[in-house]
Protein backbone atom coordinates (compact mmCIF):
# COMPACT_ATOMS: atom_id res chain seq x y z
CA UNK A 1 0.00 0.00 0.00
CA UNK A 2 2.42 2.54 1.18
CA UNK A 3 4.44 1.74 -2.47
CA UNK A 4 1.47 1.89 -4.54
CA UNK A 5 0.19 5.90 -2.88
CA UNK A 6 3.56 7.20 -2.88
CA UNK A 7 3.87 6.11 -7.06
CA UNK A 8 0.28 7.48 -7.48
CA UNK A 9 1.31 10.90 -5.46
CA UNK A 10 4.40 11.28 -7.73
CA UNK A 11 2.33 11.30 -11.23
CA UNK A 12 2.34 14.70 -12.80
CA UNK A 13 -0.17 13.60 -15.99
CA UNK A 14 -2.41 10.40 -14.60
CA UNK A 15 -4.05 8.90 -17.71
CA UNK A 16 -7.99 8.58 -18.03
CA UNK A 17 -8.54 4.98 -17.95
CA UNK A 18 -12.18 3.07 -18.80
CA UNK A 19 -14.42 3.99 -15.55
CA UNK A 20 -16.98 0.99 -16.47
CA UNK A 21 -15.66 -1.82 -14.24
CA UNK A 22 -12.31 -3.57 -13.21
CA UNK A 23 -12.23 -5.85 -16.35
CA UNK A 24 -11.56 -2.85 -18.90
CA UNK A 25 -9.81 -0.39 -16.44
CA UNK A 26 -7.14 -3.79 -16.64
CA UNK A 27 -7.71 -3.40 -20.72
CA UNK A 28 -7.04 -0.17 -20.80
CA UNK A 29 -3.90 -0.03 -18.16
CA UNK A 30 -2.25 -2.98 -20.16
CA UNK A 31 -3.24 -1.07 -23.52
CA UNK A 32 -0.87 2.28 -21.87
CA UNK A 33 1.58 0.11 -20.65
CA UNK A 34 2.11 -1.26 -24.07
CA UNK A 35 2.31 2.47 -25.78
CA UNK A 36 5.35 3.27 -23.15
CA UNK A 37 3.07 5.42 -20.53
CA UNK A 38 5.04 6.01 -17.42
CA UNK A 39 4.22 3.80 -14.71
CA UNK A 40 3.79 6.25 -12.40
CA UNK A 41 0.53 7.66 -14.63
CA UNK A 42 -0.62 4.37 -15.05
CA UNK A 43 -0.86 4.09 -11.03
CA UNK A 44 -2.65 7.64 -10.62
CA UNK A 45 -4.78 7.10 -13.58
CA UNK A 46 -6.32 4.00 -12.09
CA UNK A 47 -7.29 5.74 -8.77
CA UNK A 48 -8.87 8.30 -10.61
CA UNK A 49 -10.69 5.82 -12.15
CA UNK A 50 -11.80 4.31 -8.85
CA UNK A 51 -12.93 7.38 -7.76
CA UNK A 52 -14.97 8.50 -11.30
CA UNK A 53 -16.42 4.53 -11.43
CA UNK A 54 -17.58 5.86 -7.46
CA UNK A 55 -18.86 8.88 -8.16
CA UNK A 56 -20.77 7.67 -11.41
CA UNK A 57 -22.12 4.26 -10.70
CA UNK A 58 -22.56 5.00 -7.03
CA UNK A 59 -23.09 8.39 -6.16
CA UNK A 60 -25.14 9.59 -9.80
CA UNK A 61 -27.09 12.37 -9.62
CA UNK A 62 -27.47 12.45 -5.36
CA UNK A 63 -26.48 15.71 -4.00
CA UNK A 64 -23.14 15.76 -2.44
CA UNK A 65 -22.88 17.82 0.84
CA UNK A 66 -19.97 20.08 1.64
CA UNK A 67 -18.16 18.10 3.97
CA UNK A 68 -17.40 14.28 3.32
CA UNK A 69 -16.38 11.61 5.44
CA UNK A 70 -14.41 8.61 3.41
CA UNK A 71 -14.58 5.40 5.11
CA UNK A 72 -13.88 1.53 4.46
CA UNK A 73 -10.83 0.07 3.15
CA UNK A 74 -9.86 1.71 0.02
CA UNK A 75 -9.48 5.32 2.81
CA UNK A 76 -6.42 3.43 3.62
CA UNK A 77 -4.83 4.32 0.01
CA UNK A 78 -3.56 8.27 0.29
CA UNK A 79 -3.60 8.05 -3.66
CA UNK A 80 -7.75 7.21 -3.94
CA UNK A 81 -7.84 9.73 -0.58
CA UNK A 82 -5.84 12.60 -2.67
CA UNK A 83 -7.66 11.52 -6.57
CA UNK A 84 -11.33 12.07 -4.19
CA UNK A 85 -10.16 15.36 -2.88
CA UNK A 86 -8.81 16.72 -6.54
CA UNK A 87 -12.34 15.43 -8.49
CA UNK A 88 -14.49 16.85 -5.53
CA UNK A 89 -12.68 19.96 -5.35
CA UNK A 90 -12.48 19.90 -1.42
CA UNK A 91 -10.63 18.28 1.56
CA UNK A 92 -12.15 14.97 2.79
CA UNK A 93 -12.22 13.82 6.79
CA UNK A 94 -10.71 10.24 7.18
CA UNK A 95 -10.89 9.55 10.47
CA UNK A 96 -8.48 7.27 12.40
CA UNK A 97 -9.46 2.88 12.03
CA UNK A 98 -11.56 4.33 9.07
CA UNK A 99 -11.33 0.53 7.55
CA UNK A 100 -13.20 -0.92 10.69
CA UNK A 101 -15.52 2.14 11.35
CA UNK A 102 -18.37 -0.06 8.79
CA UNK A 103 -18.19 -3.12 11.00
CA UNK A 104 -18.84 -0.47 13.97
CA UNK A 105 -22.03 1.07 12.52
CA UNK A 106 -22.87 -2.74 12.04
CA UNK A 107 -22.73 -3.26 15.44
CA UNK A 108 -24.79 -0.10 16.24
CA UNK A 109 -27.95 -1.06 13.86
CA UNK A 110 -27.90 -4.19 15.32
CA UNK A 111 -27.91 -2.91 19.05
CA UNK A 112 -30.89 -0.45 17.56
CA UNK A 113 -32.68 -3.54 16.31
CA UNK A 114 -32.10 -5.60 19.42
CA UNK A 115 -33.63 -2.39 21.92
CA UNK A 116 -36.80 -2.38 19.25
CA UNK A 117 -37.11 -5.69 19.33
CA UNK A 118 -36.64 -6.04 23.51
CA UNK A 119 -33.67 -8.19 23.07
CA UNK A 120 -31.36 -7.91 25.91
CA UNK A 121 -28.68 -10.95 25.43
CA UNK A 122 -26.20 -11.30 22.26
CA UNK A 123 -26.11 -14.26 20.47
CA UNK A 124 -22.22 -13.40 19.46
CA UNK A 125 -19.67 -15.81 21.60
CA UNK A 126 -17.13 -13.38 22.53
CA UNK A 127 -13.62 -12.66 21.28
CA UNK A 128 -11.61 -15.52 23.48
CA UNK A 129 -14.03 -17.98 21.64
CA UNK A 130 -13.27 -16.90 18.13
CA UNK A 131 -9.65 -16.74 19.32
CA UNK A 132 -9.56 -20.14 20.54
CA UNK A 133 -11.84 -21.61 17.72
CA UNK A 134 -10.45 -24.09 15.32
CA UNK A 135 -11.79 -24.49 11.64
CA UNK A 136 -12.36 -28.07 9.97
CA UNK A 137 -14.42 -28.64 6.95
CA UNK A 138 -15.74 -31.21 4.15
CA UNK A 139 -16.93 -31.63 0.91
CA UNK A 140 -20.18 -32.93 -0.09
CA UNK A 141 -22.78 -33.23 -2.73
CA UNK A 142 -25.95 -31.28 -1.92
CA UNK A 143 -29.21 -33.70 -1.65
CA UNK A 144 -31.24 -31.73 0.28
CA UNK A 145 -34.00 -31.46 -2.91
CA UNK A 146 -34.55 -34.27 -4.62
CA UNK A 147 -36.10 -32.34 -7.54
CA UNK A 148 -32.98 -30.40 -7.66
CA UNK A 149 -30.14 -31.62 -10.46
CA UNK A 150 -28.14 -29.15 -10.06
CA UNK A 151 -25.70 -30.99 -7.86
CA UNK A 152 -24.17 -28.37 -5.76
CA UNK A 153 -20.91 -29.04 -4.24
CA UNK A 154 -20.77 -28.08 -0.80
CA UNK A 155 -18.59 -27.05 1.61
CA UNK A 156 -18.81 -27.44 5.03
CA UNK A 157 -17.06 -25.27 7.58
CA UNK A 158 -17.10 -26.03 11.34
CA UNK A 159 -16.38 -22.99 13.67
CA UNK A 160 -15.98 -24.63 17.01
CA UNK A 161 -19.18 -27.21 16.95
CA UNK A 162 -21.32 -23.95 14.57
CA UNK A 163 -21.56 -24.90 10.83
CA UNK A 164 -21.85 -22.79 7.82
CA UNK A 165 -22.56 -24.08 4.56
CA UNK A 166 -21.03 -22.68 1.18
CA UNK A 167 -21.01 -23.58 -2.68
CA UNK A 168 -24.77 -23.99 -3.35
CA UNK A 169 -26.89 -22.24 -6.24
CA UNK A 170 -30.09 -21.19 -4.89
CA UNK A 171 -29.49 -19.62 -1.35
CA UNK A 172 -30.98 -22.31 0.82
CA UNK A 173 -28.11 -22.69 3.23
CA UNK A 174 -27.10 -18.82 3.08
CA UNK A 175 -30.14 -17.44 4.64
CA UNK A 176 -30.39 -20.36 7.56
CA UNK A 177 -30.90 -19.03 10.82
CA UNK A 178 -32.02 -15.44 9.66
CA UNK A 179 -34.73 -14.03 12.62
CA UNK A 180 -36.77 -12.58 10.26
CA UNK A 181 -40.06 -13.66 9.91
CA UNK A 182 -40.43 -15.62 6.48
CA UNK A 183 -43.18 -14.02 4.31
CA UNK A 184 -45.48 -15.11 1.41
CA UNK A 185 -43.60 -16.48 -1.39
CA UNK A 186 -46.05 -15.04 -4.45
CA UNK A 187 -43.23 -16.38 -7.24
CA UNK A 188 -44.09 -20.28 -5.83
CA UNK A 189 -47.91 -19.11 -5.76
CA UNK A 190 -48.02 -17.71 -9.42
CA UNK A 191 -46.32 -20.87 -10.41
CA UNK A 192 -49.18 -23.12 -8.84
CA UNK A 193 -51.62 -20.89 -10.35
CA UNK A 194 -49.91 -21.46 -13.89
CA UNK A 195 -49.75 -25.61 -13.28
CA UNK A 196 -53.59 -25.06 -12.45
CA UNK A 197 -54.03 -23.72 -15.48
CA UNK A 198 -51.77 -25.58 -17.75
CA UNK A 199 -53.13 -29.08 -16.03
CA UNK A 200 -54.10 -31.71 -18.44
CA UNK A 201 -52.58 -30.02 -21.43
CA UNK A 202 -48.96 -30.55 -21.31
CA UNK A 203 -46.42 -32.67 -20.36
CA UNK A 204 -42.82 -32.00 -18.87
CA UNK A 205 -40.34 -33.92 -21.14
CA UNK A 206 -38.42 -36.78 -18.33
CA UNK A 207 -34.73 -36.85 -18.94
CA UNK A 208 -33.97 -39.59 -21.82
CA UNK A 209 -37.67 -39.96 -22.59
CA UNK A 210 -39.08 -39.93 -26.49
CA UNK A 211 -42.83 -38.49 -26.66
CA UNK A 212 -43.86 -38.56 -29.95
CA UNK A 213 -47.33 -39.80 -29.05
CA UNK A 214 -49.48 -39.32 -26.05
CA UNK A 215 -52.96 -39.47 -25.13
CA UNK A 216 -53.58 -41.02 -28.84
CA UNK A 217 -52.32 -37.32 -29.86
CA UNK A 218 -48.97 -36.46 -31.49
CA UNK A 219 -46.64 -34.09 -29.87
CA UNK A 220 -45.62 -30.93 -30.42
CA UNK A 221 -42.49 -29.82 -28.13
CA UNK A 222 -42.15 -26.30 -26.53
CA UNK A 223 -39.32 -24.46 -25.15
CA UNK A 224 -39.72 -23.43 -21.25
CA UNK A 225 -37.80 -20.08 -22.28
CA UNK A 226 -38.10 -16.55 -23.65
CA UNK A 227 -41.98 -16.10 -25.25
CA UNK A 228 -43.27 -19.44 -23.25
CA UNK A 229 -43.53 -17.09 -19.72
CA UNK A 230 -45.93 -15.19 -21.47
CA UNK A 231 -47.76 -17.24 -23.87
CA UNK A 232 -47.38 -20.42 -22.55
CA UNK A 233 -51.06 -21.34 -21.79
CA UNK A 234 -52.37 -19.87 -25.22
CA UNK A 235 -50.37 -22.35 -26.89
CA UNK A 236 -51.37 -25.31 -24.55
CA UNK A 237 -54.55 -24.74 -24.88
CA UNK A 238 -54.36 -24.13 -28.87
CA UNK A 239 -52.86 -27.50 -29.39
CA UNK A 240 -55.10 -29.27 -27.06
CA UNK A 241 -58.03 -28.19 -29.28
CA UNK A 242 -56.77 -28.80 -32.43
CA UNK A 243 -56.09 -32.43 -30.94
CA UNK A 244 -52.29 -32.03 -30.48
CA UNK A 245 -50.43 -32.14 -27.34
CA UNK A 246 -47.83 -30.33 -26.27
CA UNK A 247 -44.65 -31.31 -24.32
CA UNK A 248 -42.10 -28.77 -22.59
CA UNK A 249 -38.60 -29.03 -22.03
CA UNK A 250 -37.95 -29.14 -18.05
CA UNK A 251 -37.06 -26.41 -15.63
CA UNK A 252 -33.85 -24.72 -16.47
CA UNK A 253 -31.27 -26.63 -14.68
CA UNK A 254 -27.21 -27.05 -14.79
CA UNK A 255 -27.35 -29.25 -17.57
CA UNK A 256 -29.69 -26.96 -19.68
CA UNK A 257 -28.08 -24.67 -18.64
CA UNK A 258 -24.72 -25.80 -20.04
CA UNK A 259 -25.97 -27.38 -22.99
CA UNK A 260 -27.09 -23.97 -24.24
CA UNK A 261 -23.64 -21.96 -23.51
CA UNK A 262 -21.58 -24.78 -25.18
CA UNK A 263 -23.50 -24.36 -28.47
CA UNK A 264 -24.80 -20.95 -29.08
CA UNK A 265 -23.05 -19.64 -32.37
CA UNK A 266 -22.40 -16.03 -31.00
CA UNK A 267 -22.41 -14.42 -27.53
CA UNK A 268 -26.19 -13.14 -26.32
CA UNK A 269 -27.14 -12.73 -22.89
CA UNK A 270 -28.01 -15.50 -20.60
CA UNK A 271 -31.71 -16.44 -21.33
CA UNK A 272 -30.82 -16.42 -25.13
CA UNK A 273 -27.90 -19.02 -24.42
CA UNK A 274 -30.71 -20.68 -21.80
CA UNK A 275 -33.27 -21.21 -24.75
CA UNK A 276 -30.42 -23.18 -26.55
CA UNK A 277 -29.81 -25.25 -24.21
CA UNK A 278 -34.23 -26.11 -23.82
CA UNK A 279 -34.18 -26.78 -27.41
CA UNK A 280 -31.53 -28.68 -28.00
CA UNK A 281 -32.72 -30.92 -25.25
CA UNK A 282 -36.14 -31.34 -27.42
CA UNK A 283 -34.72 -32.17 -30.40
CA UNK A 284 -36.00 -35.58 -31.87
CA UNK A 285 -38.05 -36.52 -28.92
CA UNK A 286 -41.36 -35.15 -30.09
CA UNK A 287 -42.97 -34.90 -33.29
CA UNK A 288 -42.49 -31.63 -34.00
CA UNK A 289 -41.01 -28.36 -32.17
CA UNK A 290 -42.95 -25.12 -32.01
CA UNK A 291 -40.14 -22.32 -32.73
CA UNK A 292 -43.12 -19.28 -33.15
CA UNK A 293 -41.02 -16.10 -34.47
CA UNK A 294 -43.48 -13.09 -31.99
CA UNK A 295 -42.38 -10.07 -33.27
CA UNK A 296 -44.76 -8.07 -30.66
CA UNK A 297 -47.23 -7.96 -27.84
CA UNK A 298 -50.57 -6.64 -27.23
CA UNK A 299 -50.13 -3.01 -26.14
CA UNK A 300 -52.89 -1.14 -23.93
CA UNK A 301 -52.93 1.64 -26.53
CA UNK A 302 -52.86 1.19 -30.37
CA UNK A 303 -49.62 3.69 -30.26
CA UNK A 304 -47.79 1.64 -28.59
CA UNK A 305 -45.13 -0.44 -30.74
CA UNK A 306 -45.16 -3.23 -28.13
CA UNK A 307 -42.18 -5.06 -29.53
CA UNK A 308 -39.92 -8.25 -28.31
CA UNK A 309 -36.41 -7.98 -28.01
CA UNK A 310 -34.74 -8.15 -31.49
CA UNK A 311 -32.88 -11.90 -30.17
CA UNK A 312 -36.22 -12.84 -28.78
CA UNK A 313 -37.86 -12.11 -32.53
CA UNK A 314 -34.88 -13.43 -34.39
CA UNK A 315 -34.67 -16.67 -32.10
CA UNK A 316 -35.48 -19.70 -34.58
CA UNK A 317 -33.29 -18.42 -36.69
CA UNK A 318 -30.15 -18.26 -33.99
CA UNK A 319 -31.69 -21.62 -33.49
CA UNK A 320 -31.25 -23.49 -36.93
CA UNK A 321 -27.81 -22.15 -37.23
CA UNK A 322 -26.85 -23.26 -33.84
CA UNK A 323 -28.14 -26.69 -33.79
CA UNK A 324 -28.83 -27.49 -37.83
CA UNK A 325 -32.67 -28.16 -37.15
CA UNK A 326 -34.80 -30.25 -39.20
CA UNK A 327 -36.99 -27.98 -40.58
CA UNK A 328 -39.48 -30.64 -41.43
CA UNK A 329 -40.10 -31.26 -37.99
CA UNK A 330 -40.18 -27.88 -37.16
CA UNK A 331 -43.26 -25.62 -36.87
CA UNK A 332 -42.72 -22.01 -37.70
CA UNK A 333 -44.23 -18.71 -37.71
CA UNK A 334 -44.06 -15.32 -37.98
CA UNK A 335 -46.56 -13.55 -35.52
CA UNK A 336 -47.47 -10.29 -34.97
CA UNK A 337 -49.54 -10.84 -31.76
CA UNK A 338 -50.41 -7.25 -31.19
CA UNK A 339 -52.59 -7.62 -33.84
CA UNK A 340 -56.66 -8.68 -33.45
CA UNK A 341 -56.89 -12.79 -33.22
CA UNK A 342 -58.44 -12.56 -36.21
CA UNK A 343 -55.66 -11.45 -38.15
CA UNK A 344 -53.69 -13.89 -35.84
CA UNK A 345 -55.26 -16.65 -36.82
CA UNK A 346 -55.08 -15.66 -40.41
CA UNK A 347 -51.17 -15.62 -40.05
CA UNK A 348 -51.18 -18.95 -37.90
CA UNK A 349 -53.32 -20.84 -40.64
CA UNK A 350 -51.81 -19.31 -43.99
CA UNK A 351 -47.84 -20.66 -42.07
CA UNK A 352 -48.90 -23.94 -39.77
CA UNK A 353 -51.98 -25.18 -41.82
CA UNK A 354 -50.81 -26.87 -44.27
CA UNK A 355 -48.32 -28.76 -41.27
CA UNK A 356 -50.98 -29.34 -38.57
CA UNK A 357 -53.74 -30.20 -41.61
CA UNK A 358 -56.48 -28.05 -40.01
CA UNK A 359 -58.66 -25.71 -41.61
CA UNK A 360 -58.52 -21.89 -41.00
CA UNK A 361 -61.58 -22.01 -39.18
CA UNK A 362 -60.12 -24.68 -36.92
CA UNK A 363 -57.25 -22.87 -36.22
CA UNK A 364 -59.20 -19.32 -35.24
CA UNK A 365 -61.23 -21.02 -33.01
CA UNK A 366 -58.34 -22.92 -31.69
CA UNK A 367 -56.49 -18.90 -30.98
CA UNK A 368 -59.24 -17.87 -29.66
CA UNK A 369 -59.75 -20.45 -26.90
CA UNK A 370 -55.73 -19.77 -25.97
CA UNK A 371 -56.29 -16.24 -25.48
CA UNK A 372 -59.52 -16.59 -23.34
CA UNK A 373 -57.67 -18.82 -21.24
CA UNK A 374 -54.36 -16.95 -21.25
CA UNK A 375 -56.50 -13.62 -20.11
CA UNK A 376 -57.92 -15.95 -16.93
CA UNK A 377 -54.77 -16.49 -16.06
CA UNK A 378 -53.64 -13.09 -16.19
CA UNK A 379 -56.80 -11.56 -14.43
CA UNK A 380 -56.34 -13.82 -11.99
CA UNK A 381 -53.08 -12.76 -11.39
CA UNK A 382 -54.47 -9.29 -11.13
CA UNK A 383 -57.23 -9.76 -8.59
CA UNK A 384 -54.82 -11.89 -6.22
CA UNK A 385 -52.66 -8.55 -6.36
CA UNK A 386 -55.03 -6.11 -5.51
CA UNK A 387 -55.93 -8.26 -2.62
CA UNK A 388 -51.92 -8.58 -0.96
CA UNK A 389 -52.21 -4.61 -1.57
CA UNK A 390 -55.27 -3.79 -0.14
CA UNK A 391 -53.76 -6.26 2.79
CA UNK A 392 -50.50 -4.67 3.11
CA UNK A 393 -49.41 -3.50 5.93
CA UNK A 394 -48.45 0.04 5.10
CA UNK A 395 -45.82 0.49 7.94
CA UNK A 396 -43.82 -2.11 6.59
CA UNK A 397 -42.05 -1.91 3.38
CA UNK A 398 -43.37 -3.67 -0.06
CA UNK A 399 -40.96 -4.55 -2.85
CA UNK A 400 -42.49 -4.79 -6.34
CA UNK A 401 -39.99 -7.23 -8.77
CA UNK A 402 -40.05 -6.26 -11.68
CA UNK A 403 -37.71 -7.52 -15.24
CA UNK A 404 -38.75 -9.66 -18.26
CA UNK A 405 -41.08 -13.21 -17.47
CA UNK A 406 -38.02 -15.23 -18.67
CA UNK A 407 -36.07 -13.83 -15.71
CA UNK A 408 -38.69 -13.34 -13.03
CA UNK A 409 -40.18 -16.39 -13.23
CA UNK A 410 -37.18 -18.73 -14.30
CA UNK A 411 -35.60 -19.76 -10.78
CA UNK A 412 -32.28 -21.25 -12.73
CA UNK A 413 -31.91 -17.29 -13.93
CA UNK A 414 -33.38 -15.65 -10.86
CA UNK A 415 -31.28 -17.87 -8.13
CA UNK A 416 -34.67 -18.15 -6.66
CA UNK A 417 -35.10 -14.71 -5.63
CA UNK A 418 -38.80 -15.08 -5.10
CA UNK A 419 -37.76 -17.81 -1.93
CA UNK A 420 -35.13 -15.52 -0.60
CA UNK A 421 -37.00 -12.45 -0.54
CA UNK A 422 -39.32 -14.48 1.64
CA UNK A 423 -37.08 -16.09 3.54
CA UNK A 424 -35.46 -12.79 4.60
CA UNK A 425 -38.76 -11.70 5.90
CA UNK A 426 -39.08 -9.01 2.76
CA UNK A 427 -42.70 -9.20 1.34
CA UNK A 428 -42.47 -8.84 -2.69
CA UNK A 429 -44.80 -8.92 -5.61
CA UNK A 430 -43.99 -9.72 -8.93
CA UNK A 431 -44.88 -7.53 -11.63
CA UNK A 432 -47.72 -9.54 -13.28
CA UNK A 433 -49.64 -9.53 -9.72
CA UNK A 434 -50.27 -5.28 -10.48
CA UNK A 435 -53.28 -4.12 -12.35
CA UNK A 436 -51.69 -0.87 -14.62
CA UNK A 437 -54.57 0.01 -15.65
CA UNK A 438 -54.60 3.80 -16.10
CA UNK A 439 -51.14 4.25 -15.47
CA UNK A 440 -49.64 7.28 -18.03
CA UNK A 441 -46.89 6.27 -20.04
CA UNK A 442 -47.67 9.01 -22.51
CA UNK A 443 -44.04 11.12 -21.53
CA UNK A 444 -42.10 7.74 -22.70
CA UNK A 445 -44.54 7.62 -26.09
CA UNK A 446 -41.77 6.63 -28.28
CA UNK A 447 -40.65 3.03 -25.87
CA UNK A 448 -40.11 0.83 -28.72
CA UNK A 449 -40.43 -2.32 -26.43
CA UNK A 450 -43.36 -3.88 -25.30
CA UNK A 451 -41.87 -5.63 -21.96
CA UNK A 452 -40.17 -2.13 -21.34
CA UNK A 453 -43.70 0.11 -21.17
CA UNK A 454 -44.81 -2.82 -18.44
CA UNK A 455 -41.13 -2.25 -16.28
CA UNK A 456 -41.68 1.31 -16.49
CA UNK A 457 -45.84 1.15 -16.11
CA UNK A 458 -45.00 -1.03 -12.74
CA UNK A 459 -41.90 1.22 -11.97
CA UNK A 460 -44.56 4.55 -11.84
CA UNK A 461 -46.67 2.60 -9.97
CA UNK A 462 -44.42 1.74 -7.07
CA UNK A 463 -43.51 5.49 -7.39
CA UNK A 464 -46.43 6.72 -6.33
CA UNK A 465 -47.42 4.60 -3.62
CA UNK A 466 -44.98 5.23 -0.58
CA UNK A 467 -44.40 2.01 1.35
CA UNK A 468 -43.30 0.39 -2.13
CA UNK A 469 -40.37 -0.04 -3.59
CA UNK A 470 -38.57 -0.97 -6.57
CA UNK A 471 -36.21 -4.06 -7.49
CA UNK A 472 -35.60 -4.65 -11.00
CA UNK A 473 -33.81 -8.15 -12.05
CA UNK A 474 -32.16 -7.85 -15.71
CA UNK A 475 -29.09 -9.01 -17.74
CA UNK A 476 -25.84 -8.14 -18.58
CA UNK A 477 -25.45 -7.82 -22.48
CA UNK A 478 -29.07 -7.12 -22.25
CA UNK A 479 -28.96 -3.91 -24.96
CA UNK A 480 -32.79 -3.35 -24.20
CA UNK A 481 -32.11 -2.84 -20.62
CA UNK A 482 -28.80 -1.00 -20.95
CA UNK A 483 -31.49 1.88 -22.19
CA UNK A 484 -33.84 1.04 -20.03
CA UNK A 485 -32.39 1.13 -16.18
CA UNK A 486 -32.00 5.14 -17.20
CA UNK A 487 -35.47 5.03 -17.30
CA UNK A 488 -36.15 3.40 -14.59
CA UNK A 489 -33.52 5.26 -12.55
CA UNK A 490 -35.18 8.82 -13.46
CA UNK A 491 -39.15 7.41 -12.51
CA UNK A 492 -37.55 6.02 -9.21
CA UNK A 493 -36.05 9.97 -8.35
CA UNK A 494 -34.56 9.96 -4.77
CA UNK A 495 -36.66 6.38 -3.89
CA UNK A 496 -34.30 3.57 -2.78
CA UNK A 497 -34.45 1.00 -4.98
CA UNK A 498 -32.41 -2.04 -6.59
CA UNK A 499 -31.02 -3.35 -9.96
CA UNK A 500 -29.84 -6.82 -10.36
CA UNK A 501 -27.66 -7.59 -13.16
CA UNK A 502 -27.21 -11.81 -13.39
CA UNK A 503 -25.80 -13.96 -15.58
CA UNK A 504 -24.24 -17.35 -15.64
CA UNK A 505 -21.65 -16.36 -13.65
CA UNK A 506 -23.61 -14.74 -11.04
CA UNK A 507 -23.63 -16.46 -7.20
CA UNK A 508 -26.56 -16.65 -4.63
CA UNK A 509 -24.22 -15.54 -2.22
CA UNK A 510 -23.54 -12.07 -3.47
CA UNK A 511 -27.14 -11.72 -4.51
CA UNK A 512 -28.10 -12.02 -1.05
CA UNK A 513 -25.82 -9.71 0.55
CA UNK A 514 -27.14 -6.93 -1.85
CA UNK A 515 -30.82 -8.17 -0.97
CA UNK A 516 -30.48 -8.08 2.68
CA UNK A 517 -28.44 -4.67 2.44
CA UNK A 518 -31.67 -3.82 0.30
CA UNK A 519 -34.11 -4.96 3.03
CA UNK A 520 -32.15 -2.28 5.54
CA UNK A 521 -32.15 0.49 3.14
CA UNK A 522 -36.21 -0.02 2.52
CA UNK A 523 -36.77 -0.69 5.82
CA UNK A 524 -35.00 2.88 7.20
CA UNK A 525 -37.18 4.84 4.57
CA UNK A 526 -40.24 3.41 5.83
CA UNK A 527 -39.72 3.90 9.33
CA UNK A 528 -38.78 7.63 8.66
CA UNK A 529 -41.67 8.12 6.75
CA UNK A 530 -43.90 6.81 9.31
CA UNK A 531 -41.94 9.09 12.02
CA UNK A 532 -42.56 12.03 9.52
CA UNK A 533 -46.56 10.77 9.20
CA UNK A 534 -46.64 10.78 13.29
CA UNK A 535 -44.73 14.21 13.58
CA UNK A 536 -47.53 15.54 11.00
CA UNK A 537 -50.52 13.85 12.96
CA UNK A 538 -49.09 15.21 16.53
CA UNK A 539 -48.52 19.13 14.92
CA UNK A 540 -52.00 18.76 13.79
Amino acid sequence: MDEFQEIALSSKNPVKLAERCTVFMESDLVSYHQKGVDTRDLIAGLCYAVVHNYLNRVVGKRKIGRRVMFLGGPSLNKGVVGAFENVLGRGLTVPMHREVLGAYGAAISVQERMIAEGTRESRFRGLDSVISDRMEYEEKVCRADPNCHNQCKLKIYDFGGKKTIWGGDCGRYEVIGARARQKENLFRLRDDLWMRAMDGLCRELAPGEFLHELDGRPTVGMQRSLYFFQTGILWAHFFDRLGYRLVISPPTNGTISSAGIESVAAETCYPVKVSHGHVAGLLGRTSYLFLPSIVDMPTPTSQERGFYCPLVQANRYMLQTALDLDNCNVLHAILHMKNDPEMIALELAGQLAPSLGRKRAEIHEALLAGIEANDRFSNELKRIGREKLEAHDPSEPLVIVTGRPYNLYDERLNLRLGRNLAKIGVSALPMDFVDLEGVDLSDFSSMYWGLGARILRTAKFVRRHPEAFGLHITNFSCGADSFLEHFFKYIMGEKPYLILELDEHSAVAGVMTRLEAFRNVIQNAVEELNRSLDDRKVSN
